[in-house]
């Protein structure tokens, strides 16, 4: 199959996923976030992990792999200000860090099809995000958009003990 009808293939997808979402919102109202979020995390700690650290830092390296070997390119990156010490941080008495997802189809599905985001197609994407990065620690995770843009999104990560 050639690039040309790949891509043509897959923005047929987003315009979907994107009607989904918007149809989905329209019916559910307010309750569609959480419905999309527990279904993406409940995938996620359903997955079979190939391995489970207590370190953060290592366990968002784990889920990136994990997230690769089942298809889902989803990169993402630790983010902090230049003069911070660390990626980490304390928010009220739990280990926080800043995350920076640049290319995101979520967000490419969203644009295509003229919907917002920050609505549950996203809180799909974090609750699956959530559910793989609590079964690699071993701990309860959230996920937070702080900013939600055209070329990426800034979203905070809080560890739960």
């Amino acid at each position: 199959m050639d690039v040309t009808r790949q891509r043509g293939e897959l923005q047929g997808l987003l315009v979907l996923m994107g009607s989904l979402s918007h149809g989905l919102e329209t019916v559910l109202g307010r309750g569609a976030a959480t419905v999309t979020f527990r279904a993406g995390r409940t995938v996620g700690l359903k997955a079979d992990v190939r391995e489970r650290t207590t370190d953060v830092e290592r366990a968002l390296v784990l889920l990136g792999e994990e997230l690769r070997a089942v298809g889902i390119v989803w990169p993402f990156e630790l983010w902090k200000p230049e003069a911070a010490a660390s990626f980490f941080y304390d928010k009220d008495g739990k280990q926080a860090a800043k995350l920076v997802f640049r290319n995101c189809m979520v967000r490419c599905s969203l644009f295509r099809y003229g919907h917002e985001q920050r609505q549950s197609l996203c809180l799909m994407n974090h609750g699956l995000f959530c559910g793989y990065l609590q079964k690699i620690l071993g701990k309860r995770v959230g996920l937070e958009i702080l900013h939600a843009g055209e070329n990426a999104c800034l979203k905070e990560l809080v560890v739960h003990e």
